[in-house]
């Protein structure tokens, strides 16, 4: 072993350490916003036999299709799954590793492009520990992707550069498989040639990679509902906004001391606006113009422009116009500038420079990693960060609804009441259902009152705005709701039926994993498109008495019982309810009545 490849292979080795030294934190992280519907709640994740049918997946969120086509992501947490369960431990743990290839796959490529070690070791460090990653690392459901892309598209260019063209055709292909962005790589395969290189390749050459992109396209048309990758482009209906948002990701990559979870940023831009911004971009691009002939500084301009490019606006983002993942590829091209910077001082400026802006970069890191600690730290820090955004308050209210804290619940999805957004209708549904439990039946009926104004179409409302009034003793009222669901939906007791079903399987497999309040919440949801749903009103019997409240899990299991007298099930839990609260002559007369019951029901099936 050389000494070059020792001091590699060293230097390696420390940047791994410290990764897990400022990232170990995350590993006890749980799971989070889309994460929920991404992985948890995924039954292609369940089986290795869905292998396949994950080439023919759209990737979609709890808000639905999201246009994305990404089965190499969703291969990885197909294995997360098959080693971890649902312990989020073991995706962290990919997460983390996946970084740290990612970081030494850059520190290599930098190397072997530049052959400047210790600019390649001083760019490899910051982009390990600069702030803007931290999101990346820690999202599974919005990072995960861009990991693996960025992984697979530094090894095939790491393996281009080595002349290992097959190798770097495999790697440049799972690539595109995990992340789109990793289509914009030819063009850097292209400029190497042209301006790093010193084999001029012909045009052919890079034929194959164009077969790659070409099954890429079109298994993505038959996966994706809008398959037509140049439809998306919008370029005219954004072009206002892309000074903005590209001096945005710079200044978060200078100053990384004002990052967001959620960035609030308006679609509409004024002229002063536009031009400032655009004045400010103008300027970032003569200086990399005038220092064009370093390489360095034009291969980092480069590599900064062209992978940001998909996600300034010309592409439409959702209502994410702006945030950290997005810039983890561009993040690159930024830390190498920034190491040529710092590399033109002695070697005493180096080592003071990188260390304080590590240290600095770290501080900054640990503390925003606590933010993806769970749930309530995430959606609070929305609030905070976008305070005018209905959707921190949303997710906040919600996340409080599931866990059985009406209190809090009400108390933020009001707020996201008064706010803007698009899950503004998320909110009015929780937040009917908090006042409906809460006996607030004349506020739960005014919020009812302006969804079905917001989706007249969508029978929940009627259906709930009935049982509040038949609650109230309104029978003509109720009547009223009932006859306008069953006017427009006429199968709508089939539908409830098997809303129902769902429910009641959901919340059983919550109670298998010890998850009792989002099991108890899912058990309530059924109750309230059907009161009289004999398994609900068992299932959430059971949750009751799971968690010492034998009174109410008694009565629940009586009304199942006047419901469906010859229900087995529904006495077994009654005499052990009674068991449990000291009245054994009672619990052995349900006993006998479940043995009575259940003897039958044998007999009946042989």
């Amino acid at each position: 072993m050389t000494d070059s490849q020792k001091t590699l292979l060293w230097r390696s080795a420390f940047i791994t350490f410290l990764l897990v030294v400022v990232y170990g934190s995350t590993l006890t992280n749980r799971f989070v916003w889309d994460d929920l519907d991404v992985i948890v709640k995924n039954r292609l994740l369940e089986n290795f036999t869905n292998l396949p049918k994950l080439f023919l997946y759209e990737d979609r969120t709890g808000d639905g299709l999201t246009g994305y086509y990404r089965p190499v992501t969703y291969i990885s947490f197909l294995f997360d799954r098959a080693v971890w369960g649902l312990n989020p431990v073991g995706f962290n743990i990919t997460n983390l590793i996946l970084h740290i290839v990612g970081v030494l796959l850059f520190y290599r490529v930098v190397f072997a492009l530049f052959k400047k070690e210790r600019m390649a070791f001083v760019a490899a460090l910051l982009f390990a520990l600069h702030p803007v990653a931290v999101e990346s690392v820690n999202f599974h459901a919005g990072g995960r992707n861009t990991l693996l892309s960025a992984c697979f598209s530094l090894l095939a260019l790491l393996l281009y550069v080595n002349k290992r063209w097959l190798p770097a055709v495999i790697s440049f292909t799972v690539a595109i498989f995990s992340k789109e962005f990793a289509l914009l790589l030819p063009l850097v395969l292209i400029a190497y040639d042209r301006y790093i290189g010193t084999e001029k390749r012909r045009w052919t050459a890079y034929l194959p990679y164009l077969a790659s992109i070409i099954c890429y396209l079109t298994l993505r048309s038959f996966a994706v509902a809008h398959g037509n990758l140049l439809t998306t482009i919008q370029l005219s209906d954004n072009l206002l906004l892309i000074p903005k948002i590209v001096v945005s990701y710079l200044k978060n990559m200078f100053f990384p001391v004002d990052l967001k979870v959620i960035y609030d940023i308006s679609p509409d831009v004024s002229v002063p606006s536009f031009t400032f911004y655009s004045a400010l971009l103008l300027v970032v691009i003569i200086v990399a113009v005038i220092f064009r002939t370093k390489r360095e500084i034009a291969f980092s301009a480069c590599w900064f422009f062209l992978f940001l490019l998909p996600v300034t606006g010309i592409v439409p983002l959702g209502t994410t116009l702006l945030a950290d993942r997005y810039a983890y590829f561009s993040l690159m091209g930024f830390s190498l500038a920034l190491a040529y910077v710092i590399c033109q001082g002695n070697k005493w400026v180096i080592v003071a420079g990188t260390v304080l802006l590590c240290v600095f970069y770290a501080a900054i890191d640990l503390q925003r990693n606590a933010i993806w600690k769970n749930m309530p730290s995430l959606y609070a820090q929305m609030t905070v960060d976008a305070p005018a955004r209905s959707i921190g308050f949303t997710n906040l209210g919600m996340y409080y609804y599931e866990n059985g804290d009406l209190v809090k619940a009400e108390k933020y999805l009001e707020e996201s009441c008064s706010k803007n957004g698009i899950v503004i209708r998320d909110a009015y549904h929780y937040l009917s259902a908090v006042y409906w439990e809460g006996n607030k039946f004349d506020k739960a009926l005014t919020v009812l009152n302006k969804l079905m104004a917001l989706e007249p179409g969508n029978p929940q409302s009627y259906i709930m705005a009935s049982r509040i009034y038949a609650s109230m003793g309104d029978k003509a009222m109720a009547e009223k709701y009932y006859d306008k669901v069953t006017a427009m939906f006429p199968n709508i007791e089939e539908m409830l039926n098997g809303r129902v079903s769902v429910l009641c399987r959901e919340g059983e497999k919550l109670l298998a994993e010890g998850r009792h309040a989002e099991a108890e919440r899912k058990f309530k949801e059924a109750l309230m498109m059907n009161p009289n749903s004999v398994p609900a009103l068992i299932d959430r019997g059971s949750v009751a008495a799971e968690r010492g409240n034998l009174a109410s899990a008694v009565e629940l299991f009586k009304k199942a019982i006047d419901l469906d007298p010859p229900n087995p099930q529904a006495h077994y839990n009654l005499s052990l309810a009674y068991e449990l609260m000291g009245r054994p002559a009672e619990a052995a007369i349900e006993m006998n009545r479940y043995r009575e019951l259940d003897a039958s029901a044998r007999q009946s099936h042989r």
